[in-house]
């Protein structure tokens, strides 16, 4: 059999090749896929592993196990309602002086103040999975990863027109939104006057967002929590904070982190008790801070809460309210 010629070689090498190349892809194709939508799903629980429990400016939520909603504190709005909300609700969001209730079937619930139209009466219709409130602006984020918004939009922080992406999370503060992409990247908008909102937005692999008054925080997949904007009582460290955290909140001018063994790291302002410097021991699933206060969940359904208490808004006795549990799933839509 003569040799072959040299093209011919490389014809059948260059076949070889891509018969090797396409075995490659067939074979590890699924298992990039599931990878990615593994990512994506854990982005998604922990970027709403607070759902169950919110604080505002001075009122405070939580969503009972059977899918009512408590309400607690500063009521002048309408907000906070004494006697509750029935519904089946899957996640709850406080703003300065409205609130915010996802059902199950994706209508969101709104109460309190609407000067800026950032809680119609009549609610909001739409297929969403999660709900931010800020001070007097609010988001509702889409299923399709799209975000709609309401409210105040004096800085950009809440554009009428919504805003289109593959978004997973939301967080509304003072003035300025954040918004967290699929690849981990944060989407910043509205106020940044302490760079708490920075326009070219976080690049990362963050996997939570909290948005304060005048600062922010993002949790990174290994623990740690990014922090921007004002820093005037050690709210938002310009290096972060290292630790194996899980969840976080960020308040009027203080901040929370959930650890993994329960227990919450506290740091900022702590005038009224809202932020202790030895954090809080427990075995905590969530957390919440508010203008001067701060709540946590229990793994046993029942609530904590401390710091300023004037409207009622984080009562030290909380028999009264643990009488009944609080919801401690998670609910994905």
């Amino acid at each position: 059999m003569p040799p072959r010629e040299g093209s011919e070689v490389d014809e059948l090498r260059d076949r070889a090749i891509a018969v090797w190349r396409d075995w490659l892809v067939a074979v590890h194709r699924p298992r990039r896929i599931a990878t990615v939508k593994e990512r994506n799903e854990l982005r998604k629980r922990m970027s709403r592993a607070n759902v169950n429990i919110a604080a505002g400016y001075q009122h405070s939520m939580a969503v009972r196990q059977d899918g009512r909603i408590a309400y607690w504190g500063r009521n002048d709005e309408g907000q906070a309602p004494p006697g509750g909300v029935d519904g089946d609700f899957v996640a709850i969001a406080a703003g300065d002086s409205h609130s915010l209730a996802l059902r199950r079937d994706g209508r969101i619930a709104c109460l309190g103040s609407n000067g800026y139209g950032q809680a119609p009466p009549d609610g909001m219709d739409g297929d969403f999975v999660a709900i931010a409130a800020g001070d007097a602006h609010s988001l509702a984020l889409r299923r399709d990863g799209s975000i709609a918004c309401l409210g105040d939009n004096d800085f950009g922080a809440a554009p009428p027109g919504g805003v289109d992406g593959d978004f997973v999370a939301i967080a509304a503060g003072g003035g300025h939104s954040l918004a967290l992409r699929q690849d981990g990247s944060v989407l910043c908008g509205g106020l940044n006057d302490d760079g708490q909102a920075p326009p070219d937005g976080v690049d990362g692999d963050f996997i939570a967002i909290a948005a304060g008054v005048e600062h922010s925080l993002a949790l990174r997949r290994d623990g740690g929590v990014a922090c921007l904007g004002s820093n005037l009582y050690g709210e938002a460290p310009p290096d972060g904070v290292d630790g194996d955290f899980v969840a976080i909140a960020a308040g009027g001018r203080h901040s929370l982190a959930l650890r993994r063994d329960g227990r919450i790291a506290c740091w900022g302002r702590n005038d009224d008790g809202e932020a202790p410097p030895d954090g809080m021991d427990g075995d905590f699933i969530a957390i919440a801070a508010g203008a001067d206060h701060s709540l946590a969940l229990r793994r046993d359904g029942k609530v904590a809460c401390w710091g300023h208490n004037d409207d009622g808004e984080a009562p030290a006795d909380v028999a009264e309210l643990n009488a009944t549990p609080f919801k401690t799933e998670i609910v994905i839509l």
